[in-house]
């Protein structure tokens, strides 16, 4: 019956660290997933950054007019 008993007593051990070990993985599962929506954030700057310059380029270019009637044609 005691070897029953110190199986158990193992058990119950590796049981609470395999809890504590998942806890820290979900805990860097979630730092992780709020770097890379930080890095997500700072790639969409750019985008539309990129994309802001583009259309101020042309509208320097081909004047304010111009610039409405592409946009209404695309």
């Amino acid at each position: 019956m005691l070897d029953y008993e110190v199986r158990v007593s193992r058990l119950e051990t590796i049981i609470d660290r395999h809890d504590t070990q998942i806890a820290k993985l979900f805990s860097r599962v979630d730092d992780t997933n709020k770097a890379i929506q930080k890095i997500n954030n700072s790639l969409l700057q750019i985008k539309w950054g990129i994309y802001g310059a583009i259309i101020w380029y042309v509208i320097q270019q081909v004047g304010i007019i111009e610039a409405f009637r592409m946009a209404i044609i695309w």
